[in-house]
């Protein structure tokens, strides 16, 4: 796997890690419509394999909301699944006093996360906390299901 040189690969070595573009996802809360304040929304995900962060990319196209990022920090459990503990988000604002209220970052309560994610979940499943499972990865493509159940398709940026 390479990332936080799981398997003993090396983080360079790791598909995984690079620039992807949001394709498709069952989830609700990671899609965005176009809306007539806001237009269109892009998505997208850096991965840095060696310090194991996923940093979640939302821009919009217009509006006082620039977009976000919510850094999310990885530990391999498997050479397919990967244990998630979300850190922060960062909201990036269209502002007159940039410096000043340009941008704010929030820690996120990692514990609340992991009993949200808890809830309704088989026993064995619990002690897990939030995860994903890679289904498929290559060069290009990686396609994954998290703990709940929502799929995730994406493909490499140039």
């Amino acid at each position: 796997l390479g990332f936080r040189n799981y398997g003993g690969a090396s983080p360079a070595e790791s598909k995984l890690g690079g620039n992807w573009k949001l394709r498709f996802t069952t989830a609700a809360d990671a899609s965005f419509a176009e809306s007539r304040d806001r237009g269109i929304a892009t998505t997208s995900q850096e991965v840095d394999a060696e310090e194991g962060t996923f940093t979640n990319v939302v821009d919009f196209e217009k509006g006082s909301l620039k977009g976000f990022r919510v850094v999310v920090e990885g530990e391999p459990t498997s050479a397919t699944d990967i244990g998630l503990t979300f850190k922060s988000v960062k909201i990036l604002r269209n502002s007159r006093f940039p410096r000043l209220f340009g941008q704010f970052t929030f820690r996120l309560p990692s514990s609340l996360i992991r009993w949200l994610s808890s809830r309704g979940k088989a026993e064995e499943e619990v002690n897990k906390g939030p995860y994903l499972q890679l289904r498929y990865l290559d060069d290009d493509l990686r396609m994954h299901i998290t703990d709940s159940g929502n799929w995730f398709i994406q493909t490499r940026l140039g």
